[in-house]
């Protein structure tokens, strides 16, 4: 990643984590008394109070006018991609689906087609195949506009633009990944095909592209673990 992140100690890379994977699950901004009642900090509610604090001053979090609770910025979802997820166990229900998708024996187009569909349900978000610059194939839309982002009409409208403008940009996103089958996270503004989206991407063998599409709010670990499974069970086909 790009970013020049201030590093953050032990005690506030915790905190930003529980912030962003609370987030994430709750679509509710995540207050210091929320998280005094986990598990997981052996601290006092001032302390972790001090420590939300300083992670909206560093720019990490930020918190709506509303609540007192803290949401994560895209900063700081970008810190938390590159220093704080862990690597996520796909289910073997998952790998086992995705496997009997693999050894279907139409022709690879439609195989990929029905990946992308099983990817899109998986997560929740959209997907989208490049089998060219100028061929874009997508899916999922309805499971997309379902995420709470994107009840709002003007969302919607922002977010339905990039459908129109895909093929065209797709090119942008395959300059910007390495042909490795590592899942590339790019983040809000950082994503080629629009701001108000991340996506996590790969190339498949075949010089295909493949993406999941998502709110900025989207669950990073488990869809990287599903993009990056698919890559080395083609790799290994």
């Amino acid at each position: 990643m790009s970013d020049n992140f201030f590093m953050l100690g032990e005690r506030k890379s915790q905190v930003l984590g529980l912030v962003v994977e609370r987030y994430i699950d709750s679509v509710q901004p995540v207050g210091s008394r929320v998280l005094f009642h986990t598990d997981h900090l052996s601290v006092s509610e001032a302390t972790i109070r001090n420590e939300l604090r300083a992670l909206e001053d560093a720019g990490y979090l930020t918190h709506p006018h509303t609540s007192a609770g803290r949401v994560p910025t895209e900063l700081g979802y970008k810190y938390y991609i590159a220093h704080i997820m862990q690597t996520y166990t796909i289910k073997k229900d998952t790998k086992d689906d995705v496997l009997r998708i693999l050894a279907d024996e139409q022709d690879q187009e439609n195989v990929y087609k029905n990946i992308a569909k099983y990817v899109s349900y998986y997560s929740g978000n959209a997907a989208l195949l490049a089998f060219s610059r100028h061929r874009v194939y997508y899916t999922g839309m309805s499971h997309l506009f379902s995420q709470p982002e994107f009840q709002d009409y003007a969302n919607t409208v922002q977010v339905s633009g990039i459908f129109d403008h895909c093929e065209d940009r797709m090119h942008l996103v395959r300059e910007g990944i390495k042909r490795d089958g590592v899942p590339h996270v790019l983040v809000g503004h950082q994503n080629p095909l629009g701001g108000a989206c991340s996506i996590v991407v790969t190339t498949l063998p075949g010089d295909i592209i493949l993406l999941i599409l998502g709110p900025i709010r989207m669950r990073y670990k488990e869809n990287s673990a599903i993009i990056h499974f698919l890559y080395n069970s083609l790799r290994n086909k």
